[in-house]
């Protein structure tokens, strides 16, 4: 879900930088899942030289599983957009308005095509008007169905959601707070868990080669080239060992194992990624917490709030999880596979399979049964979950009721919570981490980082990072310690003590491109410019397919009054992503500066025409209809500006110049 960043473009106004990407949290876990517990099998598939080759393949030999799981859940979560396929209301929906930027938004379909509109009226006249194209269903249509927008390979998630329970548009989870409207970047992270193997274009934040269409088998199983090599040759089993090494089959791992596969995409929370790992390079089988660390803060009351993917954290804290864990052999452990089929369909199983597998401990092993009147009397047939796991709302996606799976004795005379009571339950009381036993202080930081930088911009997650790091500092990985302090720093705009470390280390994390850009940031906002390139141009050449990082260079070289390499970059950018808004003001700029008037007013329309209240194309706009005396074009975009912000000097300065 993301704070927009602006950064100093010319010597009036701010240029902005898109959004940085927002995902999900995932909360800790009370479980020991430490890397050092070690699979019994070695699988062949864990090799680099295993390649994906798609859920497709897998028909040939198993139609009845692959028959099954296409119409299953998992899926069916992403597909190409077409009417046909949706389970939205395309035919008569309501617009959406979203207040605080006072925009509405109107889905419709024109055949099998799906397209939203973004529209701004001033009493009966649309002054402003975008309309967008669809190109992906993301969700299975149990619960959402959201949309995502392809540009040259470049994904952005659309403003809008179909919320199937309550069978309503409203806008996408997190954007009634932060409207991004359609700059949210869909990044490699976001693809491993929602769809199946895309591989993203190489030094990119949100570019891909490819896009399946749905989650596939291999997001268990792992990559499965080996094993139709082995299966064509009669060479698949390992006959010492009863099994197939070319492939992974979940049965067969380890139960922290099979734990770690489900926690992979069902623990909601901050990623924080191992030094040197990519989202994608888990593989089913290995120990999650070798690839990354999930974070989430406990508050209060962590019983009753709680997010949507948060599964295996919610099961973690039942009773009934902890004694099925314990190593006395009295109970089978209670898993995800439990009581799911990832193969078959959710509607599929009924309420009295479900019940199955609580009365398979709580009858065959004589534990007491329920207590409940109807249900010993025997004039209900209430399914245990109906009491022991309720539906309830969720903490941070609207219009959605899912089964809460911490497993408990309901307490049913619970008062009402009062005002102040309500209040203190999102105060933060600490950040939990299951996905590691032990994380590092440096982990720790990181955590309180991504939190900040993509959930909140609440300042003490701030002052948690850096006594994390200030600990750190006395036992760790040095360049690690000193590029997270660097991200801290950034974070904080304390862009001095970034120029100071670096002046007094040297260069850190070279093959980092983040951290390249954030050096190359400090030592823009100092007037540093020749030595800002040197770590911008790094941080492109590591990231030559990351649109921000690559901006940010084109506008430095502006600054700079290399016209011609800002020129050119600037239309490298915009030839990938033609609606890159950020670059289609800074290259009007640069015509600006250069003279060329009639190039850069059609490029600060155009960027207004994308965005209604991008202020910096605003102003560029205004100035530079003021210096070709067009005070009359000029004026309706100051008002804009100054409704946008009241009692600025600079916008007023700009309208007395419109008026003389």
């Amino acid at each position: 879900m993301s704070r927009c960043h602006q950064f100093r473009f010319c010597a009036f106004f701010l240029a902005p930088l898109s959004i940085l990407t927002l995902s999900y949290l995932f909360s800790g876990c009370n479980r020991d899942l430490d890397s050092s517990v070690v699979s019994e099998i070695a699988y062949l598939n864990w090799s680099p030289e295993a390649t994906y080759v798609g859920r497709e393949a897998c028909q040939r030999c198993h139609p009845d599983k692959y028959n099954s799981f296409v119409k299953a859940q998992m899926g069916r979560s992403w597909k190409t957009a077409r009417l046909s396929l949706s389970d939205a209301d395309f035919a008569s929906p309501k617009p959406i308005y979203a207040r605080k930027q006072d925009l509405y938004y109107q889905p419709f379909a024109l055949g099998e095509d799906l397209f939203v509109r973004e529209f701004r009226l001033v009493g009966q006249d649309t002054v402003h008007n975008r309309v967008e194209q669809i190109d992906y269903i993301v969700g299975s249509g149990q619960h959402t169905n959201s949309h995502v927008m392809d540009v040259n390979g470049y994904l952005y998630q659309i403003p809008v959601t179909w919320y199937v329970q309550d069978q309503k548009w409203d806008l996408a989870p997190g954007f009634a707070s932060r409207n991004v409207r359609f700059s949210r970047p869909i990044p490699e992270a976001c693809m491993t868990c929602h769809n199946g193997k895309s591989p993203l274009v190489p030094g990119s934040e949100n570019r891909f080669i490819s896009v399946a269409e749905g989650i596939g088998c291999e997001r268990c199983h792992g990559p499965g080239s080996l094993h139709i090599e082995a299966i064509t040759e009669g060479k698949a089993v390992d006959v010492s060992q009863e099994i197939d090494r070319t492939i992974v089959n979940p049965s067969k791992l380890t139960l922290e194992r099979q734990w770690d596969l489900c926690a992979r995409c069902h623990m909601q929370g901050v990623d924080v990624f191992r030094s040197g790992v990519l989202p994608d390079d888990f593989r089913p089988g290995r120990a999650l917490a070798d690839y990354q660390n999930v974070y989430w803060p406990r508050q209060p009351d962590s019983v009753e709030v709680f997010n949507m993917a948060s599964h295996p954290d919610r099961l973690s804290m039942s009773e009934c999880f902890a004694a099925s864990w314990r190593e006395d052999g009295k109970f089978t452990p209670l898993l995800c596979t439990s009581c799911h089929d990832p193969h078959v369909q959710i509607e599929t199983r009924t309420a009295k399979q479900y019940s199955a597998v609580c009365q398979s401990c709580h009858l065959a092993k004589g534990i007491q049964t329920c207590t409940e009147p109807t249900v010993v009397a025997g004039s209900t047939e209430l399914e245990c979950a109906s009491c022991h796991m309720p539906t309830s709302r969720t903490n941070d996606i609207p219009h959605v009721q899912i089964t809460d799976h911490f497993i408990r004795i309901p307490d049913v005379q619970k008062a009402p919570l009062s005002p102040q009571e309500a209040a203190d339950q999102i105060r933060f009381i600490r950040m939990a981490s299951l996905i590691g036993k032990n994380p590092t202080a440096t982990d720790v930081a990181k955590g309180f980082m991504s939190y900040y930088e993509k959930i909140t911009n609440r300042p003490e997650m701030l002052d948690l990072a850096a006594k994390a790091l200030e600990k750190a500092r006395r036992s760790e990985d040095g360049d690690q310690v000193s590029a997270s302090r660097i991200w801290l720093w950034y974070l904080k705009s304390e862009y001095a003590s970034i120029r100071r470390l670096v002046t007094e280390r040297g260069n850190v994390l070279e093959n980092d491109a983040w951290t390249q850009f954030r050096i190359g940031e400090a030592y823009s906002a100092s007037g540093e410019l020749q030595k800002a390139i040197v770590y911008l141009e790094r941080a492109a050449k590591l990231a030559p397919e990351h649109l921000r990082f690559l901006d940010r260079l084109a506008a430095t070289y502006t600054n700079m009054s290399q016209y011609e390499a800002a020129i050119s970059l600037f239309d490298k950018i915009l030839q990938a992503n033609p609606k890159f808004e950020a670059s289609v003001n800074n290259r009007g700029f640069a015509y600006l500066l250069m003279g060329i008037f009639e190039d850069a007013e059609r490029d600060f329309k155009y960027a207004i025409a994308l965005d209604p209240d991008a202020a910096v194309a605003l102003a560029n706009l205004s100035s530079l209809y003021i210096n070709t005396d067009r005070h009359a074009e000029a004026r309706p975009l100051i008002r804009r500006l100054l409704i946008l912000t009241p009692n600025n000097p600079e916008y007023d300065l700009l309208w007395r110049a419109a008026n003389p």
